[in-house]
């Protein structure tokens, strides 16, 4: 499923949006889309999902395996940090 981060009502949207404002970024620069994921974590009956997050302005994606005891947003917010998605530059207000 494609989501637009700036119409997307979802949990795990809402709190890209709220980094990625924190940051300075312009949210309009980010795709996110969500997967159900498969596989051993279904037969496990864990409700695992896979989130991909792109910067279109650098074409960089990264992808985080989301559900209950998952690390994602600290992890997307350390790729974020250290430069994964290119330099942060905030937007001038």
């Amino acid at each position: 499923m494609n989501l637009h981060l700036d119409a997307t009502p979802s949990a795990a949207a809402s709190a890209l949006r709220g980094v990625l404002r924190a940051h300075g970024l312009q949210v309009e620069d980010f795709e996110f889309e969500e997967y159900d994921a498969s596989g051993l974590g279904d037969l496990l009956g864990r409700r695992e999902r896979i989130l991909s997050v792109k910067r279109r302005s650098t074409g960089e994606e990264r992808l985080y395996a989301s559900g209950p005891d998952s690390a994602w947003l600290g992890a997307f917010m350390m790729d974020l940090g250290s430069g994964h998605f290119g330099k942060v530059e905030p937007v001038a207000h």
